[in-house]
């Protein structure tokens, strides 16, 4: 199985730097970087506070607490992933196998239900460049790995039908499910059969960042379709009739394909990509059962008083900030691009945005919440500084982390509640104004957006704080893409 790498492009700046300006981005393609920044070796020297031969007793205690905890978290939050995507992979199978309305909206609901634990293990993402070389690995890092599941924006056209105004990097009318073989650049893949093995290595085809054919977002576009509404209200709405195979059934969208085989294919690779993305899953959680050996979670453990600590805080800080901030919430905030929101198909971004902020909270508070309902974890970050003599640090971070989840919940409550997407709430004031929203109630739908970046610099500059507290001088975490 071939894992395809998302590049990030990571700058050697402080947390503290001010939330830089972002590339303008245009279409559902995947997000690139053309500066000169290049990606960060990320510094692993033990610091004071982390050297192993200068702790005492309650020092090493606590950090073990601290690692500990952190691995439990990683494991039960990467198997509630594996276990929603079971069900998302079974809901798939009988709408495929039966496609009524009913069971598409089943196959939604349970993507819906998915995406909120994996939302939340993307904490653990940013740990290229502390993780040592191990060939007995089955996974080099979960920065390495996560592209295959999670890569966005998509160009959706490499996949299947779009609407005549589309505009990406790919523009042939010949894609995976409606013909035997594609064409990119210079390189031609034959696509007559549509297995997990091809899609992972069709995923960036061409070495294009954009020719996104795996992962979460692939299966969303594949259930939803499309969201043609602009900053007007509604997502995709893919019809049933697309996966229908009957004769004088199957559609693309309003039109109705004289050969079925199409709406086969459609079905196909939307099965193909569930059993890819539950695949992929079975490889992480194993990564993180406890006692394992040659695993992510041996391997932090092993080093934990070298630079786990320092990885921890820098993860925090480079969701919140570089990726969370920036790439997700600014690119989109700045230009009104409903392109860019993370879920732009089902319109499901306030969730996954929140999610994500979960995430960081939870190694925080050091307590991840299973899809159950359990607690697991028991000591993280909050405890950690506490122990370690840095109280006030602690709580600047705790109202700090309040900032946030009030902000989050606040979109929630629109998305939710309200019926006010992310798409929506991005939109400029003349944009929302040709949909008849007017400019003081769109002022406000874009002052949540705001206010949720601004808690999240907040925060950043208070993990900086913390990591300085505890001997961490130079956090460098990544602060996002600027011009």
């Amino acid at each position: 199985m071939k894992t395809t790498v998302t590049t990030r492009k990571l700058l050697p700046t402080t947390l503290a730097a001010a939330l830089a300006s972002v590339l303008l981005m245009s279409g559902c393609t995947k997000q690139t970087d053309d500066s000169a920044a290049t990606e960060q070796t990320t510094q692993t020297e033990s610091s004071p506070a982390q050297a192993s031969d200068e702790l005492s007793g309650t020092e090493q205690a606590s950090i073990d607490r601290l690692v500990m905890s952190y691995a439990d978290m990683a494991h039960a939050a990467y198997s509630d992933s594996l276990d929603t995507a079971k069900a998302l992979k079974a809901a798939i199978n009988t709408f495929v196998e039966t496609p009524t309305e009913a069971n598409l909206e089943a196959a939604k609901a349970a993507y819906k239900t998915a995406r909120v634990p994996y939302s939340q293990t993307e904490i653990f993402r940013f740990d290229q460049g502390f993780v040592t070389k191990n060939d007995k690995r089955a996974i080099a890092s979960i920065d390495d790995w996560e592209g295959q599941l999670n890569a966005w924006p998509l160009d959706e056209a490499l996949i299947d039908y779009v609407s005549d105004d589309y505009q990406g990097e790919y523009n042939s009318k010949d894609n995976i499910i409606n013909s035997d073989s594609i064409s990119v650049g210079s390189v031609k893949k034959d696509t007559s059969s549509i297995t997990p093995e091809l899609l992972a290595e069709l995923n960036e085809v061409g070495g294009s960042e954009a020719n996104v054919t795996t992962g979460y977002h692939a299966i969303e576009f594949l259930l939803w379709g499309q969201d043609t509404n602009g900053v007007d209200a509604g997502a995709g709405k893919r019809p049933v009739s697309d996966y229908q195979t009957g004769d004088g059934e199957c559609t693309s969208g309003s039109m109705t394909n004289e050969d079925a085989s199409i709406c086969t294919r459609r079905g196909e690779y939307l099965e193909a990509a569930a059993q890819l993305l539950v695949d992929d899953l079975t490889a992480m959680e194993a990564q993180w059962r406890t006692d394992s050996t040659d695993t992510l979670r041996s391997d932090f453990l092993a080093r934990k008083n070298d630079n786990a600590v320092r990885q921890i805080m820098y993860q925090m800080g480079s969701l919140a900030l570089g990726e969370l901030a920036s790439e997700r919430m600014q690119v989109a905030f700045v230009t009104g691009s409903t392109e860019d929101e993370h879920e732009c198909f089902s319109d499901l971004t306030h969730l996954s945005y929140a999610n994500n902020a979960r995430g960081i909270q939870n190694v925080f508070e050091g307590s991840y919440k299973t899809v159950a309902g359990e607690s697991v974890g028991g000591y993280g970050v909050q405890q950690y500084l506490v122990d370690n003599e840095q109280k006030e640090a602690a709580d600047k971070l705790a109202a700090d982390f309040q900032q946030v989840k009030d902000a989050f919940n606040t979109i929630v409550v629109q998305g939710e509640e309200k019926g006010v997407k992310v798409d929506q709430m991005i939109a400029t004031v003349g944009q929302a104004d040709k949909v008849g929203v007017s400019a003081e109630e769109q002022n406000k739908r874009r002052g949540y957006m705001e206010a949720a970046i601004s808690s999240l610099q907040n925060l950043t500059s208070g993990i900086e704080n913390a990591a300085n507290a505890i001997g961490i001088d130079n956090l460098d975490a990544d602060t996002g893409s600027q011009f």
